[in-house]
């Protein structure tokens, strides 16, 4: 190639890399923002598919190749129901988010493969780091919008162009409707945490983080002049990242500052420790108050730990549970909440809602879509980039060393899927490009290599997998039998409460508050329905002799979920034979809504003793008893003439096939059949570097 070439392909790199970095608000606006690195990495893959033979990957690629791998089986187990999660859901939002979630470790890869093997003059370090500092930049200029206008929010280009079906769809609307901060009430009052030009807090937090780190190093190959600009955004900014209340990306700037620290006193500049225990100093004089207050609330304000406890104990039982090899392909929405079957989010309380599991952290989004093989994958790449720059010989290992351990923090309560991976990616790509030019025949896998050893391999790979396939569906066949199901939604009507007329539930609570809590809740449904009492009744009420089950059989084929925030109980049965499971679902209703019927009757007895034992404790000393006493008459007549009906089959939908294990099973014996074939042709063998060429 030609120099004149050279200097064009250059030219036109940093010209489009400029225009998506520091065009970044104005593809916001546009709703095309997490669109936008998915075209530069297809560009990126038109230039390396020019030069495909002499493409270079870098070590420990096996590892993420087998991880993409398992990322793309899991298109297999989409329709399967994971235990602890909603049952069915919408198979055309589960492909969405999982084409989108595969596209991006697609174009991440693509991106480390590119950087790469890019010359130095076409894109050199010192382009790379000043390019993502200036993310930093951006992404505290969305910071100040955030805080300054936190209700501000319009509808993008890309979603008034979206038909209704995708425009509605919560997943699709964080991506392409621009919001500049989330409202929240962390501290018991509204806060604005900002988020622009991103879709997520947790995003901004992680980006603003990660981007530091190379703002930081691009400086250091800059003058005095360019110190001190980098120094005054570092200032500014701290006003945003403290207003934000993420803790992950506070932990990741005290990660930052001891590195630092550590860095600067192994390589004796005592004088540089100095001078940055001073600045530090003088600036956290400057932002004492306010923002040394909000510090100190957010940390007596916790209350999402234990909702993030919870969620990743119950990813955690559902995968190793449900599928351990391969995961499910993507996340499932948890049913109800933690404290009910009929919990979920509401305009006052938006925290009472439970985020879908394998949310919450990139750890558990791998652990739940990928299962523990993915996720063994996906932690031998990284561990592999660690292993290569930890020693920080060069600007470019300690900022990826840096980044990487920004990345080990963020992995467990970020959702870093995104542009967050991609500078990982970059850091990842710098070093090794650096290694790669330090040595004399180059590091790691060419792509010619790579493809003559899978050829060479393609047999044994082939009988492998298949033989893992065949034995995982055949294990699938034997520990499973095909099962049909059948869901029929109740609504239930709430009793009349003889408590309810104002004056004499005062006066009840009054006496003793204990006496009040009488309430029937959704969950006190639940356990009516799964009672032995209503199972052996609803035994009785099936037709077919020859497959009577006892309550307990019953109760093992039974699943109940609420409509969030409603009285609508979704009984689900099932049974080997679509008839069976229909006529088992329409008796376990039926026996349910008649021993609802006797349970409600009772305790409106029991209510109306309550009531009368109540009122001759308190009303000989009111002066209102004959209001009080007409009052009990007519609540009384009522209860006693009415006897509403306490709930209705509104809606039957089935039988229909059970998504079962075997589609798990298949999976899990394709993948381990997969991973058998690359050991047994020791892909993930790399090749040896040689030595360092001498300075």
């Amino acid at each position: 190639m030609g120099m004149g070439s050279t200097t064009s392909t250059a030219a036109r790199t940093r010209l489009v890399a400029l225009l998506l970095v520091w065009g970044c608000p104005l593809w916001w606006a546009l709703g095309v923002l997490g669109l936008v690195p998915l075209i530069g990495a297809a560009l990126a893959a038109a230039q390396l598919l020019r030069g495909r033979h002499r493409v270079h990957l870098p070590s420990g690629i096996t590892w993420w190749l087998l991880f993409l791998a398992v990322v793309a089986m899991g298109v297999l187990v989409l329709a399967v129901d994971a235990p602890g999660a909603a049952s069915g859901g919408d198979g055309f939002g589960r492909l969405l988010v999982f084409g989108y979630r595969l596209s991006w470790y697609t174009a991440v890869t693509i991106l480390l493969v590119w950087l790469g093997n890019a010359s130095r003059e076409v894109v050199s370090d010192r382009f790379v780091l000043g390019l993502v500092g200036g993310l930093f930049v951006v992404a505290t200029a969305g910071g100040f919008v955030g805080l300054l206008a936190p209700h501000f929010e319009f509808t993008s280009a890309l979603e008034a162009a979206l038909p209704g079906g995708l425009r509605t769809n919560s997943f699709v609307r964080s991506l392409v409707h621009p919001e500049a901060a989330d409202v929240q009430q962390v501290l018991g009052r509204a806060e604005a945490r900002p988020k622009a030009p991103f879709a997520f807090t947790n995003t901004w937090g992680s980006v603003i983080a990660l981007s530091g780190v190379f703002l930081v190093a691009w400086a250091h190959h800059r003058g005095l002049a360019a110190r001190v600009g980098v120094a005054v955004v570092f200032a500014a900014a701290t006003v945003p990242v403290v207003f934000s209340l993420n803790r992950g990306l506070w932990t990741c700037v005290a990660l930052g500052v001891v590195g630092a620290a550590l860095i600067v006193v192994r390589r004796g500049r005592l004088d540089h420790l100095l001078v940055g225990g001073l600045v530090t100093a003088v600036l956290a004089l400057a932002l004492a108050g306010p923002l040394v207050a909000t510090v100190q609330e957010r940390f007596e304000h916790q209350h999402s730990n234990d909702r993030r406890g919870s969620l990743a104990s119950a990813t955690v039982a559902s995968v190793t549970e449900g599928s351990p090899v391969v995961g499910f392909g993507t996340t499932r929405d948890v049913q109800g909440s933690f404290a009910s079957i009929s919990g979920g989010a509401t305009p006052g309380c938006p925290a009472c809602g439970v985020p879908p599991l394998g949310t919450q952290g990139h750890l558990w989004l791998v652990l739940f879509s990928q299962g523990w093989l993915g996720l063994m994958m996906f932690c031998g790449f990284f561990a592999t980039a660690i292993r290569r720059c930890w020693r920080c010989r060069t600007p470019n290992e300690t900022v990826a060393l840096f980044v990487l351990g920004f990345f080990a923090v963020q992995v467990f309560v970020y959702d870093t899927l995104g542009l967050p991976l991609l500078l990982v990616m970059l850091a990842i790509g710098l070093v090794w490009r650096e290694q790669r030019e330090q040595t004399t025949t180059g590091a790691g896998w060419t792509v010619a290599q790579l493809m003559e050893r899978a050829r060479r391999g393609a047999p044994v790979a082939m009988v492998l997998a298949s033989l893992g396939l065949g034995v995982g569906w055949w294990s699938g066949v034997v520990g499973d039998r095909p099962e049909q199901r059948t869901e029929v939604r109740l609504a239930l009507t709430t009793p009349v409460d003889p408590y309810s007329p104002t004056v004499i539930g005062d006066l009840v609570e009054r006496g003793d508050a204990d006496r009040r809590d009488l309430r029937i809740t959704i969950d006190t449904e639940a356990a009516l329905l799964l009672s032995e009492q209503t199972l052996a009744e609803a035994v009785t009420l099936t037709d077919d002799p020859r497959h009577t089950p006892t309550p307990q059989d019953l109760r093992d084929t039974i699943s109940l979920r609420a409509e969030p925030l409603t009285q609508i109980l979704v009984l689900t049965v099932r049974a080997p034979d679509a008839q069976e499971s229909h006529d088992r679902a329409l008796a376990v209703a039926a026996a349910y809504l008649t021993a609802r019927q006797d349970w409600v009757e009772h305790r409106r007895g029991d209510l109306l003793a309550r009531l009368h034992d109540d009122l001759r404790r308190v009303l000989p000393t009111d002066p209102t008893t004959a209001t009080l006493l007409l009052r009990l008459n007519t609540v009384d007549r009522r209860l006693r003439a009415d006897a509403p009906s306490v709930g209705r089959v509104v809606n039957v939908s089935g039988p229909e096939p059970v998504a079962h294990q075997r589609a798990v099973r298949s999976t899990s014996g394709l993948a381990l059949g997969l991973v058998c074939a690359i050991g047994a042709g020791r892909l993930l063998h790399t090749p040896t570097p040689h030595r360092r060429r001498r300075r």
